[in-house]
């Protein structure tokens, strides 16, 4: 059995003593900008926003001790502790040892300086890094009680984006938010945090929802179920409820559902395929780690919780490159709860009463899928999770 360990973060005085050298370098430029901000409250500082997000120089890390070598396009940062740091211009994404990070934005090179994210250098202290109004950089420790296990919900569609629609005018939206909100009351009940991407009519690009999720996560073991309803227009017949997980579509079936869910994404990924390099290596770095092989054991658990409640067929776990769960660093599905372009199931998703009966079996499905995931910061097996 393999076992993986998340390395020791880099202190909280380090991180000051970087974020302390980030105040003089840009102390003489401050005070000459005509558009001065007020003076920096003690242990703040200022950072480079001239990407449109803070950053700062890599190189500020050899303050806490780290070898940094810039070659080109892409920087490695060593820590004495052998912890390894792998950022690549242009790539929203880090690797810590064969631990994957997603950065608020991609690093980047601007006149020989490499910079980050200044989230990276929270993420290096094990403390969120926030942004106040005028600037200014200061730590936000998690919550000293927060609970460890946390579950984000994305309920399909929304706003302009109304996802399927039923021949009766049933739309993939409204169940989608009916079943979240009762999946949310079910969690909480069971005593887990819970996160919805969103709770009301509102439309969010379905590739920041991966995103969004991630950034809630804050080194909590976690999971993220995006909540959808399935439609097959002329064949009316087709009903049942299936669970995907990210990886490339190996059937016309699911690159035919990839290409539905995925109509607001960039024009890389509507194709339905992994072609795209930003997809391949998310992809290829999903492989690597353990996400994608949780992700299916999570679907697997989705699939028999719902076949007690749900009348349709078991259509099994699939899998498709589906932009709304790319990002999300954590294990994902994508629950198609049911066909709308059924007479039968359109009647059924639109039940209060099926709604809380699916939501009481995701979260049995959760319940048993945590009972078996290692917490966050303890080694973790990459054997088979059962």
């Amino acid at each position: 059995m393999i076992t993986r360990s998340r390395p020791a973060p880099i202190c909280r005085g380090v991180l000051w003593a970087v974020l302390g050298l980030a105040v003089s370098v840009s102390a003489q430029a401050q005070a000459s900008s005509a558009d001065a901000v007020e003076p920096a409250p003690e242990g703040a500082t200022p950072v480079q926003w001239d990407q449109g997000f803070a950053a700062v120089s890599i190189e500020l890390l050899r303050m806490g001790g780290w070898d940094v070598i810039v070659d080109g396009d892409s920087a490695t940062a060593r820590n004495p502790d052998g912890t390894v740091l792998r950022v690549g211009a242009s790539s929203p994404f880090a690797l810590r040892d064969d631990e994957l990070l997603q950065l608020a934005d991609a690093p980047y090179r601007r006149d020989g300086v490499f910079f980050v994210p200044i989230q990276l250098l929270g993420e290096l202290a094990g403390e969120p890094v926030t942004l106040g109004a005028s600037g200014q950089a200061t730590l936000a420790a998690a919550p000293d009680a927060a609970p460890d296990r946390l579950v984000v919900i994305d309920a399909g569609h929304g706003g302009r984006d109304l996802g399927a629609l039923g021949y009766d005018g049933v739309r993939e939206k409204d169940v989608a938010l009916a079943l979240t909100l009762e999946l949310r009351r079910a969690l909480e009940k069971r005593g887990y945090v819970v996160y919805l991407l969103r709770e009301t009519d509102v439309f969010i690009p379905v590739w920041s929802r991966g995103a969004l999720a991630t950034e809630r996560r804050l080194g909590r073991p976690a999971v993220f179920l995006s909540i959808h309803a399935n439609s097959q227009p002329g064949h009316r017949q087709t009903r049942g409820f299936e669970t995907y997980v990210m990886a490339e579509a190996r059937t016309e079936h699911e690159r035919r559902l990839a290409a539905i869910e995925n109509a607001s994404a960039p024009p890389t990924v509507r194709e339905g395929s992994a072609d795209d390099s930003g997809l391949s290596f998310i992809l290829g770095e999903l492989v690597n780690l353990d996400h994608q092989h949780w992700s299916a054991h999570l679907a697997s658990l989705v699939q028999e919780e719902l076949a007690a409640v749900h009348p349709g067929p078991n259509r099994g776990v699939k899998q498709a490159p589906l932009a709304v769960i790319t990002n999300a660093l954590m294990p994902s599905v994508l629950v198609e709860i049911g066909y709308l372009t059924n007479a039968a199931e359109e009647k059924l998703l639109a039940e209060p009463e099926f709604h809380v009966a699916a939501a009481e079996a995701l979260a049995t499905a959760v319940g048993r899928f945590f009972a078996g995931y290692p917490p966050a910061n303890e080694p973790r097996s990459v054997g088979n999770p059962e």
